[in-house]
C-alpha cells in the first residue's frame, strides 16, 4: 500500500484546483501593479545637466521647465548629439542633427534606442566632466530609463534623478488606465526583458 500511486491522487487534485487560483491571483496583483511600477519618479535636484531621451514634446517643456527653474546648466541632447547652455533653451531641442544611433558608433543592431541614449550621455557627460544629471522621459518610460542608467555608468560616482514629465497623462492606476496606456505598459514591459536578457551579454 505505501507504493500504491492513488495516494497521492487527493493532494494532487487539491493542487490542481489551487494552482490556477494562484497563478490567476498573482496575474492580477501584476497587473494591478503594473502601471505604478514602471512609472517610477524622483523629485528633481540641483544637478549639472537635464538629459532629454527624446520623444513627444512634452518631454521638451518639461526640459526646458527644469533649465528655467535652475535644476541645471546645460540640456543634453543625446539622440541629436547636441548640447545647449541654459540660455539658449529657446532652442528646439533635437532641430538638427543625426538620429541614426545605431549608424552613429556602429553599435549592435539589437541595441535599443533608449540603450544608445543613454551610453551618448555618457560619452558627452565624460567629456564634460559632470556628475549630476536629471533624466526626463514620459512617466512609463522611467523605470526602464533607470535600469539602463545603473546599466551603462556602473560604478562611476555619478548621482542622477528621474524625472517624468508632467505634461502627459500615464495613469498609475490600474482602473483608470485605458487601452492605449495599456498598450503602451505592455510595450514597455518587453523592452524591459529584451534589454535585461541582451544586457547580460554586452
Amino acid at each position: 500500500m505505501l507504493n500504491d500511486p492513488r495516494r497521492f491522487l487527493p493532494g494532487l487534485r487539491i493542487m490542481l484546483i489551487v494552482l490556477p487560483v494562484v497563478l490567476i491571483l498573482l496575474a492580477g496583483l501584476a497587473a494591478y501593479c503594473a502601471p505604478r511600477f514602471l512609472a517610477y519618479a524622483d523629485k528633481p535636484v540641483q544637478s549639472d545637466a537635464v538629459i532629454l531621451f527624446i520623444g513627444s514634446d512634452a518631454r521638451n517643456k518639461e526640459a526646458r521647465r527644469l533649465l528655467e527653474e535652475g535644476y541645471g546648466k546645460y540640456l543634453i541632447v543625446p539622440a541629436f548629439h547636441q548640447v545647449l547652455m541654459r540660455g539658449n533653451i529657446a532652442l528646439h531641442p533635437g532641430a538638427s542633427g543625426n538620429t541614426n544611433l545605431h549608424g552613429s558608433k556602429g553599435y549592435p543592431g539589437f541595441y535599443e534606442n533608449t540603450h544608445i541614449e543613454m551610453l551618448h550621455a555618457k560619452e558627452t557627460m565624460d567629456a564634460m566632466g559632470l556628475k549630476s544629471a536629471i533624466m526626463v522621459s514620459s512617466p512609463y518610460h522611467m523605470r526602464r530609463i533607470r535600469m539602463i542608467s545603473k546599466k551603462v555608468f556602473g560604478e562611476q560616482v555619478r548621482y542622477f534623478s528621474y524625472v517624468a514629465t508632467r505634461h502627459v497623462s500615464n495613469p498609475t492606476a490600474s482602473k483608470d488606465a485605458d487601452r492605449a496606456d495599456w498598450t503602451e505598459v505592455f510595450r514597455e514591459y518587453l523592452k524591459i526583458c529584451c534589454f535585461w536578457l541582451y544586457s547580460r551579454f554586452c
